[in-house]
């Protein structure tokens, strides 16, 4: 796994000095973003703006979804540990009511949530993006009983892993059935525990249902999300792996059982905007016969509708990047050699049934990879996204040289981004 950067910190001399360039350039930001007319809508409200609760919302796809909320007019709460990744400080903070609450501690200590909820007249609907244990599922029902309705969880194609799927297609949403063997149930939640929790969470949504104390909900079953501010930093990674490659000691390597592997991908954009598309749509079909909306109280697969492998990715990020002539990918039989797709081994995913109900129209590949290159092409130079900035740095230093200043000197000459001229700079 890789390691978080270790960067220095710099702000404000509070006995009167000079403000530091990343702190005011942090600064402008922020006062250039709030009155940007996008996201000017945040203070336009719609003739009846929607109250959200939003678990999460300041990471990958919650702060994508979070903008295209706040643009649309609704009233949104986040409730989170606090941190804000990327320039969700900037984009989605200064438009939200915020909670701080750890989802992993007793729901006890979460004495604000507790309050807001208690003097809620009703949430139009719920947004979980970071429940990946069942009793974070149990706890939010718990509170919010009577009060929501409708309850967006976002799930993984990862829950596929430990069901006992008896094909060699693409998943359906029906796969997801544990095996009824209780000894072979156990082999796969302890080789998959991510999964095995995840799914938990869905039937837990289920069984509360089922019992009439939860809301209608849908679960969104993804596999490897891509865009921009991935906060897992994978496609970064890669694709630094490729400019930086002639600075670099390792080569651009799949391993070979990769190489014909297909994998399912999907856009942090789609996904966001089937989730406005979602919550907006809701008002429109709660009073209509099932059939004039999306069946509720089921799952769906969202991804795009291509399957590349890890290798075509691979070569068509080079090509985006115009390396085609000068960056190998080579191939490597070891069973050690580092991947960062596929992250499951169930392979793709069908989304037929998203096609049919949802209205599931996904952005083309070619977009997805062409979009994701330029952003992390740009985000290097961007003096706000210092600390991502910095963790790739740290992440290249370490894990693909002996040799850490050479990727400062990359950086210069590929990107002229320079981070000062000592060697113990970062």
């Amino acid at each position: 796994m890789f390691m978080s950067a270790q960067h220095r910190t710099t702000g404000h001399n509070k006995s009167g000095g000079s403000l530091s360039p990343v702190f005011l350039c942090r600064l402008l930001l922020g006062l250039w973003l709030v009155t940007q007319p996008g996201l000017a809508k945040a203070v336009e409200a719609p003739q009846v703006p929607m109250q959200i609760l939003i678990y999460g919302g300041n990471g990958f796809m919650g702060t994508r979804t979070s903008e295209l909320l706040i643009e649309a007019g609704h009233e949104l709460t986040l409730v989170n540990r606090g941190n804000w990744y990327w320039d969700s400080e900037f984009t989605v903070k200064p438009h939200t009511k915020h909670i701080t609450c750890d989802r992993a501690q007793a729901i006890e200590k979460c004495s604000e949530l507790k309050d807001f909820l208690s003097h809620s007249e009703g949430l139009d609907a719920v947004i979980d993006f970071s429940a990946y244990h069942p009793q974070f599922i149990e706890d939010a029902l718990i509170l919010l009983k009577g009060k929501v309705g409708f309850y967006i969880y976002i799930s993984t194609d990862s829950v596929y892993e430990v069901c006992a799927k008896n094909h060699t297609e693409p998943s359906l949403e029906t796969d997801a059935v544990r095996p009824f063997c209780p000894q072979r149930q156990a082999e796969l939640e302890a080789a998959e525990n991510y999964g095995h929790l995840k799914l938990s969470c869905e039937e837990v949504l289920a069984r509360h249902r089922a019992d009439g104390s939860g809301p209608p909900y849908i679960s969104l079953r993804l596999p490897d999300v891509v865009g921009p501010r991935d906060s897992t930093y994978r496609w970064w990674i890669y694709q630094l792996w490729m400019t930086l490659r002639p600075f670099l000691e390792k080569d651009v390597i799949v391993p070979a059982r990769l190489v014909e592997r297909p994998m399912s991908l999907v856009y942090v954009e789609d996904v966001a905007a089937t989730i406005l598309q979602l919550v907006q749509g809701r008002n429109e079909y709660k009073s209509t016969p099932p059939s004039e909306g999306p069946p509720l109280d089921q799952a769906y697969n969202l991804a795009l509708r291509e399957s590349p492998t890890l290798f075509q990715l691979l070569k068509d990020m080079r090509e985006a990047l115009n390396l085609s002539d000068s960056v190998t990918i080579k191939t490597d039989g070891g069973e050690e050699t580092m991947y960062l797709y596929p992250s499951v081994n169930a392979g793709p995913v069908s989304i037929g049934k998203a096609e049919k109900y949802l209205g599931w129209s996904p952005t083309a590949y070619s977009t997805v990879v062409k979009e994701t290159v330029e952003y992390y092409e740009k985000a290097i130079s961007k003096m706000y996204l210092d600390h991502p900035r910095r963790h790739m740095i740290h992440t290249m230093q370490t894990y693909f040289t002996s040799k850490p200043y050479d990727v400062i000197r990359g950086l210069g000459e590929v990107y002229k981004v320079f981070f000062g001229q000592r060697r113990d700079e970062l």
